[in-house]
């Protein structure tokens, strides 16, 4: 569906203009009603002949509603430039073209209202003030129409003119096939009796069903799709560039405000910073300066915000220039959205709007500026190379990696292209690929390479600080990566250092696979005395804490040698640890195994009562015995009784 949407100062027939073309009358308060100007958004429908049904956006003129005009802007394709006869061109005319030049609007033509009340010599001069103040913009060379309410003689050929301009866009802008993120921007809240909360916006990325679950962000609310009206028709299905009234259920219309938006959950993020490509327009009349605030209107919300330069010190008069947006409330972005700016102060002739981008990367971390990892991010963000564009944005996450639904947002591309896109970056060896809670993360090369290289480091520093140890226990390696770094995500850089060789795991410990524990004289008898301890109690074995304290007492040695000595026992297969408080010389074990195998080959079954009786052992052993021959896979229990595995 296409949108038609007007701009222009307050007061210069942009409402008539629109009840004129579609015999909907878009004031409905009843403020509006009685003091004949548009407050809030309005909205209407028109069937092009020969054509396609468009959406037609009324939006009000005057200074106080500029952030209704910025909302209903937003989502627009052709514009009417309305400008009335008998004043020209005003503030609010300038700042309304201002702001649809920003919001990248290709497609329009300029009315001239009010014809009537003067003559044709003024109505010349008017026109010829009118084309100067286009001239070098989208509208340079656009029709430019004559409309007067009083004349019906002007009605027929305004109406020709927009259904054939109306028809030439229908042709001309192409609309994506609704794969991508949903993305509906709340413009107005109500309540329906019998029906409930309906919100209504226009549909920017993405389709939206009868019955699907969806999110009221940034604030998360969850509500279901009762139903869906398209300008006054129930349908089951709304797509990208379609007005639609959503009747929710599950939220009361105090719980959503316009500025939020409707998403699928889980599909899209709030955001508090925004990267953008920010045009400053050249009538400011100072440059923009780090930390400088702003109100920053984005789809239908605005927030106050504060702009950070990334490449210049300073962004002047009709300069554009990467910055960092850094809001103080949340929003929702898509890449590629665009921005617009006001300030607090009136820019004489001109309004408070000074300046607008195009968003680069809608959920960045905060960036230093002339950070040239950044800069050339922004740069790749603005090409056409999606796999470039998509291997920036997972190298711009860090050692955490990314998802296929932040490359979603990030690009407001489909997840299928999402998808096909970080696979290839892993089959070419470009990134790495971890889960966490069931999503697979994806983590640039870059950064994974540091941290296997941070944790091979650490690992050579714990063996010079500590040579006669086994080795470094894991979870002291992974809090040495970084103290943040998630389970399962050490775990995933663990497999790629034992991979690439340098890495051996020992039971809960790691070392670098070059590594041989160096002992003093001292430690190397300890060693013996605490091996020749283990062989001597067979199967019945002190427990590490008891050997720890019994040598210590005889030896003079520290408990915590001991202990060091009896890991070191265990990484070099002399020892094998089955709980924390069980150790056993291997030997025993093998010797153990051995004669259960020949008892089960010759008999075919075991009972725990049998294995006790075999082994000459009590139950405290027993029973950790018969389970560490399970998972060695050397038996299996099967009920009561264990088998030989086959």
């Amino acid at each position: 569906m296409i949108i038609l949407g007007t701009a222009g100062h307050i007061d210069h027939g942009k409402t008539t203009l629109v009840g004129s073309l579609t015999g909907i009358q878009t004031d409905r308060l009843k403020e509006e009603q009685e003091r004949g100007i548009s407050i809030e958004l309005g909205f209407a429908y028109l069937d092009v002949p020969a054509g396609p049904r468009c959406g037609v956006i009324d939006v009000p003129g005057h200074e106080r509603f500029v952030r209704q005009m910025i909302a209903g802007a937003s989502g627009i394709d052709l514009v009417m430039l309305v400008v009335a006869a008998d004043e020209g061109v005003m503030q609010q005319t300038r700042e309304h073209f201002d702001i649809c030049k920003l919001l990248g609007i290709a497609r329009g033509l300029v009315v001239i209202t009010k014809v009537d009340l003067v003559d044709a010599e003024w109505l010349e001069l008017v026109e010829s003030d009118v084309r100067d103040f286009v001239r070098g913009s989208f509208l340079d060379g656009a029709p430019v129409l004559h409309f007067s309410a009083m004349n019906p003689a002007t009605h027929a050929p305004f109406k020709d003119a927009i259904f054939e301009l109306l028809r030439q866009t229908a042709a001309r802008v192409g609309r994506r096939g609704g794969d991508e993120p949903l993305r509906l921007p709340v413009d107005r809240v109500f309540t329906i009796r019998g029906f409930g909360t309906v919100v209504t916006g226009t549909v920017t990325s993405g389709r939206l069903k009868a019955g699907d679950a969806v999110q009221i962000l940034p604030g998360g609310r969850r509500a279901k799709v009762r139903g869906i009206e398209s300008h006054g028709a129930q349908v089951s299905e709304v797509t990208v560039g379609q007005r639609a009234a959503v009747n929710l259920q599950g939220v009361e219309k105090e719980d959503v405000t316009r500025g939020e938006t409707l998403a699928h959950q889980g599909a899209l993020e709030p955001t508090r910073m925004l990267d953008v490509d920010l045009h400053v327009l050249a009538h400011l009349d100072h440059p923009i300066e780090a930390q400088a605030k702003a109100l920053v209107h984005v789809g239908t919300s605005q927030v106050t915000g504060t702009i950070v330069p990334l490449e210049a010190e300073l962004v002047g008069p009709g300069e554009t220039s990467p910055v960092q947006l850094r809001l103080d409330d949340w929003v929702v972005a898509l890449g590629g959205d665009r921005v617009i700016l006001r300030g607090f102060e009136v820019l004489s002739g001109f309004g408070k709007t000074f300046a607008g981008g195009v968003v680069r990367h809608p959920l960045p971390a905060k960036h230093k500026r002339g950070d040239p990892r950044v800069l050339a991010a922004l740069e790749a963000l603005r090409g056409d190379e999606l796999l470039a564009k998509v291997e920036h944005i997972v190298r711009l996450t860090g050692h955490s990696g990314t998802t296929v639904a932040h490359v979603q947002q990030a690009l407001d591309v489909s997840p299928a292209e999402a998808g096909q896109q970080l696979q290839a970056l892993g089959a070419a060896g470009r990134t790495f690929t971890w889960v966490l809670d069931g999503t697979p993360r994806y983590v640039h090369r870059e950064p994974f390479i540091e941290l296997l290289t941070r944790a091979e480091a650490a690992l050579s520093d714990y063996h010079a600080r500590f040579p006669h140890r086994a080795g470094m226990p894991r979870e002291e390696l992974r809090s040495q990566i970084r103290a943040d770094l998630p389970p399962r995500y050490f775990a995933e850089l663990s497999d790629h250092l034992v991979a690439r060789g340098t890495m051996t795991l020992v039971g809960q410990s790691v070392r670098r696979s070059d590594f041989v524990p160096s002992l003093t004289p001292v430690l190397e008898r300890l060693r013996d005395a605490v091996l020749s301890r283990y062989r001597a109690a067979g199967l019945e074995p002190p427990s590490p804490t008891e050997v720890a304290e019994s040598l210590a007492e005889s030896s003079g040695a520290a408990p915590e040698d001991v202990r060091e000595m009896t890991d070191l026992l265990i990484s070099e297969g002399l020892l094998e640890r089955l709980s924390e408080s069980l150790v056993f010389a291997t030997e025993h074990l093998r010797h153990m195994e051995k004669l259960v195998v020949a008892h089960l080959e010759q008999r075919g079954e075991m009972t725990t009562p049998e294995l006790k009786e075999l082994t000459g052992t009590t139950r405290k052993f027993t029973v950790p015995i018969g389970e560490y021959l399970d998972a060695r896979k050397v038996t299996i229990r099967i009920g009561d009784v264990r088998r030989l595995r086959q």
